[in-house]
């Protein structure tokens, strides 16, 4: 057999074109670093093991002449060779967007529970807002069909025919109501996005409460929502007389004020009832096995420092087998596990 399906495995590892398989071994590869790096923030790791060696030891997880046995035997080792290179760049190159992830993951994460007042996890978060969505967005709704009865009041006279008021508030109902996701994701996005320095006004103390922390984000929201309603909603009163910009967008952001301090006041609500905003999926599956493997790389490490220089090259060599074979197998039994909980979902 060539190397030419080697190498279209190859693109499999790489996203976003991750096969079923390399979509399992990353998240549990992917578990085992997170635990690793939160281990390493709480001091519960030996300095002298980083993450160059979590990787290195993640590497040595699986083997290329292992996966691809049948086709090696039959091969020209130059072949062979190049096909191993490329198997091997893309190892590392998967490891290392893992790891940049992961920063990124645990920095926001950091954030989010010094702006929340309280550990939150992506995932936690992710389930809250699962919950808490739907019902927000019923709250929004209201408000959009109260905008579309205010603007009706404020921009109709007793010179209107009733036929005309029929149709521009069933034009304004039509132009409103496909904002309601526009308007949770701004609401959610002044929420919990990282605030920006403030100049002038009080600062808000890392000790204030969650509702003080919403407070200071309402107006800025609110004037953001709405200037989107009023942009939205301007093309309805094309042929109205009476109508003003400078009023709509009063008008708009009035009701925006109100929308928003109902939204965060039922998000203050729901989170302080939610107790699973820490919630953690790779403490949960690869908590204990992280301990293991962390148990091996300072193994390995202490053994390489006493074999230098005086153990002989067959013992190196058996050494090494043993160690490799051995996490072959917690690998094996890490995917094994993670495509069963998978399945079951």
């Amino acid at each position: 057999m060539d190397t030419d399906f080697i190498l279209k495995q190859v693109q499999y590892m790489r996203r976003p074109s991750f096969s079923v398989t390399e979509e399992h071994r990353y998240r549990a590869e992917k578990m085992l670093m997170r635990q690793f790096m939160l281990m390493k923030q709480q001091y519960q790791v030996p300095v002298y093991l980083s993450l160059k060696e979590m990787k290195a030891w993640l590497m040595a997880g699986r083997s290329f002449l292992d996966e691809f046995r049948e086709i090696a035997e039959g091969t020209e080792t130059k072949k062979l060779l190049i096909a191993e290179l490329v198997w091997t760049s893309a190892r590392h190159l998967c490891l290392n967007q893992m790891e940049q992830e992961l920063q990124e993951e645990l920095k926001k994460e950091k954030r989010l529970s010094l702006q929340l007042r309280r550990r939150v996890t992506l995932e936690g978060l992710q389930m809250f807002l699962s919950i808490f969505c739907p019902k927000a967005e019923k709250i929004v709704l209201t408000f959009l069909l109260d905008l579309s009865n205010e603007l009706l009041n404020s921009f109709t006279g007793s010179h209107s025919s009733r036929l005309s008021k029929r149709a521009l508030i069933t034009k304004l109902q039509h132009t409103t109501e496909p904002l309601v996701k526009k308007v949770m994701g701004t609401a959610l996005r002044f929420l919990l996005d990282e605030p920006e320095p403030q100049t002038h006004g009080p600062t808000v103390s890392r000790n204030s409460s969650l509702a003080s922390v919403l407070g200071n984000r309402a107006e800025a929201t609110s004037a953001e929502i709405g200037k989107q309603l009023a942009d939205t909603t301007v093309s309805c009163f094309c042929l109205v007389t009476s109508f003003t910009k400078a009023r709509l967008l009063h008008i708009c952001t009035s009701v925006a004020q109100k929308m928003v301090k109902a939204i965060y006041k039922r998000f203050v609500d729901r989170f302080k009832s939610f107790h699973l905003l820490d919630f953690d999926e790779s403490f949960i599956i690869a908590g204990e096995s992280i301990i293991f493997a962390v148990q091996d790389m300072d193994n390995r490490v202490q053994a390489l420092h006493q074999q230098t220089g005086f153990c002989e090259e067959h013992c190196d060599e058996n050494k090494y087998k043993e160690n490799k074979l051995g996490a072959l197998a917690f690998f094996s039994r890490m995917w094994n596990k993670i495509t069963c909980m998978s399945t079951e979902e």
